[in-house]
């Protein structure tokens, strides 16, 4: 049996992988005892008008294969999404609808980047953008984020020898939830198109506000230079509790990475089920909609501020949960693996550990506020109750 050799760098279980495999091993007794923190996955439910439009297709409606850009009039909504949201101007040839922002994250690298070739992270990272390159055999530069630089390295310490092909980027952050500002993400586009090299810009986080607060996001398209350069990766995930359903949409204004991009697309699969579509489509345009995400983040919000000051009480620098639903905080021993084993196995609390997001997660836990308020208090509460000097 012949296997690709890109395992041999890609030889890690993924992340959530290794937790699901842990969790799976417990008891049932144990297994309902954990508040599982981990895993960002919304606990709300899909608002009604969204799953009640994915039904209304698949009863009223048949279809056989989907387009593999999708559908014209989702397009056309999130097209609209931009010039509401952001005050970008896109046509409905520059969106592509996909399966999941996992899935274009990691393909995304299949079709503009080569084997051999550099491709720059900002680390700690989601640990997609590492897998896909590390498949591919291309050579990973890491930028090293840190609290002193507010997890937002600067580019005078890059040093390339490869053809830099690909960078990541994501803003408002997954793990740390920190934003950044137009003029940093200026410097990569500026990057970019000196080196005529794209950028994946993940916004996974744009519209996730906890409290309702004011998003600190961007399209990367507000910025100079990007057209050429900037592709964006938005999800339907998180804002609109669609993880299950699997859509997504890539942005890209280039019209020659576009066309790579649809080829790839129509040869990859046979596009996002017209259901799932539906479903997004009244995501984006049922104004009841609107209100009831406004209301789960009413909830979310204070889940964030109950999940702040309990990890600020235990003495914890932390950042995030203002634009994103992740607390990123120091771990109580610089082994996060040991310390996130010690807190399932002590407390029955399942954190992520850092060091799963890159090297410069070492050090680090992510907790989210996917979990009622009592249980939220319940974790907290049990961790303020063991005695972690000894970790």
């Amino acid at each position: 049996m012949r296997i690709n050799s890109g395992f041999n760098v890609f030889n890690q279980p993924y992340l959530f992988q290794k937790m699901e495999q842990t969790f799976s091993e417990f008891s049932p007794e144990r297994k309902s005892q954990v508040i599982n923190l981990g895993i960002g996955d919304p606990d709300l439910p899909t608002p009604a008008p969204i799953r009640e439009a994915i039904v209304r297709e698949h009863q009223t409606k048949h279809y056989g294969y989907p387009t593999s850009q999708g559908r014209l009039d989702l397009r056309e909504a999130v097209c609209k999404y931009y010039d509401d949201r952001f005050g970008v101007s896109m046509n409905p040839d520059q969106i592509f609808i996909g399966p999941g922002a996992k899935t274009d994250l990691f393909d995304l690298n299949a079709v503009f980047a080569e084997p051999g070739d550099s491709v720059v992270i900002l680390d700690p990272a989601y640990p997609v953008y590492k897998d896909a390159a590390g498949f591919r055999k291309q050579s990973i530069h890491f930028l090293t984020g840190t609290l002193e630089n507010n997890f937002q390295p600067v580019l005078d310490v890059l040093k390339i020898d490869n053809p830099l092909s690909l960078i990541y980027l994501c803003y408002p952050n997954n793990p740390t939830g920190v934003s950044a500002s137009k003029d940093y993400i200026q410097s990569f586009v500026d990057l970019a198109n000196t080196n005529q090299c794209m950028i994946v810009m993940d916004i996974a986080y744009a519209d996730f506000v906890p409290g309702n607060g004011e998003s600190s996001s961007f399209s990367i398209f507000n910025l100079p230079g990007a057209d050429a350069v900037g592709i964006e990766a938005g999800s339907f995930s998180k804002p609109f509790s669609m993880t299950g359903d699997r859509i997504s949409w890539v942005a890209i204004k280039n019209r020659v990475a576009a066309q790579h991009w649809h080829r790839y697309r129509s040869s990859r699969d046979s596009g996002v089920s017209n259901y799932d579509q539906a479903g997004a489509l009244a995501a984006l345009t049922d104004p009841h909609v609107k209100d009831i995400v406004k209301s789960n983040f009413e909830i979310y919000g204070k889940r964030a501020r109950i999940l702040r000051q309990g990890i600020q009480s235990l003495g914890f620098k932390m950042t995030g949960l203002d634009n994103t639903p992740y607390a990123w905080f120091k771990s109580p021993n610089p082994d996060s693996v040991r310390s996130a084993e010690f807190l399932l196995e002590k407390a029955g609390v399942m954190l992520t550990p850092g060091v799963g997001f890159g090297p410069a997660g070492e050090g680090f836990l992510r907790a989210t506020i996917f979990q009622p308020e009592d249980r939220l208090y319940e974790a907290l509460e049990r961790m303020q109750n063991l005695d972690m000097t000894h970790i």
